[in-house]
């Protein structure tokens, strides 16, 4: 007989033959059903060398694939291997074809992942499945805005060790531990024996699905199991037994900055969320992991943890397998270009300068998504750009030459289409109700946007394994004639341009109204085809000069107050993470007195008395 529920999680196996589902059933209960199942590599080469390949391993067929997204289907055998052993029978066949006749692929694609993939199931979806077939199916869709989450229990757990140091150890007592659910909060003390079997009854009554443990990677998870193990008490933080191996944690650079990731404590049948260990909950709570896990296909334990890269590949790995195409365990695309077309095409985006100083009624007009926008509006995508098929009637690309193809889908377009249509309709659902009423529906579109940040970038990466720097190169020269376009139709209409960085254009003119506003950024919307957003009205914007020379502008650094009050800022001390808190503060203080003026003779007695504030 088939069971119905939400999918809340999943993890290999203990016997390592399959993965082991977590369902909320129908009659409230939660529980575990074991799928036989193996994760799949790919090889492609010569037929006869595959052939023989095949007779090596008993879990092997030859199917029909696609090596690239845009390339013809070829011959490539599909072998099933055990947990663990992907990159080991990878290396291995590599070996056998001297490192140039086979090729191995999907190596790389996470095995719960692959999984949810081929059954085209996703975390929390409402699912059937067979017991005895090992069938799956989803009664759902990723598509879905108006999701059921209200199933979902989540209970946060504070621990208090006695510390002996100004860090806590393994080997201090356990003071105290505070636990919230359900409405209700409990705060358990006294000995370790009573606090820890006061927990293990707390978490067995009730019963969460999610637990909140901050700190619980680094420290408080292993901690809370060593002080059990120490008092010869054995304590689940999960539905079921589960191992997690110590291990350091993952230090990487980015953008300037050092970053440290521990390595995550799971929990069988229940989600483990650490919220110092997780950016997307960090940013948008509890919602917006849960958005990110259905709309990219990821575990809901992977996406409190996932960098919004991982999120992205995630996302690219599902088209690739819908569509039939191949993961290549390395990259494939190079680009090599003379210095002449270099200087040409890879140019970035279009900045226009601005004559430092403070504007009175002045618009900012955003292009909404702008880069992800343009990818799936002009289908930028690796294997579209130049393509064969279009090479007289292609989407032209300005400046560069070139073109993309009309014909066939690019899979990062694909891949990115389903996140940009859900946080395009949260934000239209945000804008038709109050703050209160939306602040779910805003979790779920910051967390896609966040997603969406890292498409572009991504495209140009030189480790994606769909990338391309042509595509990252045309997407950009899209973007420099939307901007300019949208100059030429804003001095059309009688607007003159006070600045524009990228996807923003600030414009003023003389007695314009908010109403006119809005039609200019309507008739910019369609002259480009690209969604534009009026931000604000700002009642005055100062943009700042350089500190060297107060002629020349410096982009990105601007302050100002809106109709209604709003200060917005960028680029200046209030906004910087290196920043005094005692800087910060007085710049905030002054802002809001500057707020207060309502004319360039308010402005200037304001700016005066901020001037007394610093000294």
């Amino acid at each position: 007989m088939a069971v119905r529920g939400r999918l809340l999680d999943l993890n290999v196996s203990p016997d390592g033959e399959g993965i082991e589902l977590w369902l909320r059933e129908e009659d409230g209960s939660v529980r575990s059903h074991a799928v036989r199942w193996r994760p799949s590599i790919y090889v492609t080469g010569p037929e006869s060398e595959l052939e023989r390949l095949a007779r090596a391993f008993e879990r092997s067929e030859m199917v029909e694939v696609r090596e690239d997204p845009g390339g013809r289907p070829v011959r490539a055998l599909r072998i099933r291997v055990g947990f663990g052993e992907r990159r080991e029978v990878a290396a291995r066949i590599e070996e056998l074809g001297g490192y140039r006749s086979l090729r191995v692929h999907n190596v790389d694609v996470p095995v719960l992942q692959q999984f949810l993939y081929e059954n085209g199931v996703f975390p929390t979806a409402l699912v059937e499945l067979d017991p005895r077939s090992g069938s799956l199916r989803a009664l759902d869709s990723r598509e879905d805005l108006e999701y059921d989450v209200g199933w979902i229990r989540t209970a946060q757990l504070e621990v208090f060790p006695e510390a002996g140091g100004r860090v806590p150890s393994f080997d201090d007592r356990l003071r105290e531990v505070r636990v919230v659910a359900c409405g209700e909060e409990a705060v358990l003390d006294g000995d370790e024996v009573s606090v820890l079997e006061g927990l293990a009854g707390l978490l067995a009554r009730w019963d969460p699905d999610v637990l909140l443990v901050r700190g619980g990677d680094q420290f408080v998870m292993r901690y809370l199991l060593h002080r059990a193990r120490c008092i010869g008490m054995k304590l689940e933080m999960g539905r079921a037994p589960s191992r997690n191996r110590p291990g350091p944690p993952e230090v990487y650079w980015s953008y300037g900055r050092v970053y440290r990731r521990h390595r995550p404590f799971r929990l069988r049948g229940r989600v483990h969320v650490d919220p110092e260990n997780s950016f997307t909950f960090a940013h948008t709570g509890l919602h917006g992991v849960i958005e990110v896990a259905r709309t990219c296909v990821v575990p809901l334990h992977d996406a409190a943890r996932y960098t919004i890269g991982q999120c992205m590949t995630s996302l690219q790995y599902e088209v690739a397998h819908r569509w039939g195409v191949l993961v290549p365990s390395k990259p494939t695309r190079t680009l090599y270009l003379r210095l002449s077309d270099l200087l040409l095409m890879d140019r970035g985006g279009l900045t226009l300068d601005h004559r430092p100083g403070v504007y009175w009624n002045v618009a900012e007009l955003d292009f909404q998504s702008m880069y992800p926008m343009i990818m799936t509006r002009f289908n930028v995508s690796a294997e579209t750009v130049n393509c064969s098929c279009c090479a007289t009637d292609g989407i032209p690309i300005p400046e560069m030459g070139g073109h993309t193809c009309r014909r066939n889908r690019g899979l990062v377009p694909e891949a990115i289409g389903l996140p940009l249509r859900k946080r395009l309709a949260y934000k239209r659902l945000i804008r038709s109700l109050g703050p209160a009423d939306s602040a779910v529906y805003k979790a779920r579109a910051d967390a896609l946007k966040w997603v969406l940040v890292s498409s572009f970038g991504y495209l140009g990466f030189r480790k994606a394994k769909f990338g391309s720097r042509l595509a990252h190169m045309a997407v950009c020269a899209h973007a420099r004639a939307a901007l300019l376009r949208a100059v030429r139709v804003a001095e059309e209409n009688g607007f003159e341009v006070v600045h524009g960085i990228v996807d923003s254009l600030w414009v003023r003119r003389e007695g314009a109204t908010e109403e006119d506003y809005a039609r200019l950024a309507a008739e910019v919307e369609e002259a480009t085809g690209l969604p534009v957003n009026l931000e604000g009205v700002y009642r005055w914007i100062a943009f700042l000069p350089s500190r060297t020379d107060r002629m020349r502008p410096v982009n990105g650094r601007y302050f100002g107050v809106t109709i209604d009050g709003r200060v917005k800022c960028r680029g200046i001390e209030a906004r910087r993470r290196d920043t005094p808190d005692l800087v910060r503060e007085m710049q905030l203080e002054m802002l809001g007195r500057l707020a207060r003026a309502r004319s360039p003779e308010e402005l200037r007695d304001a700016a005066l008395d901020c001037i007394g504030l610093l000294r």
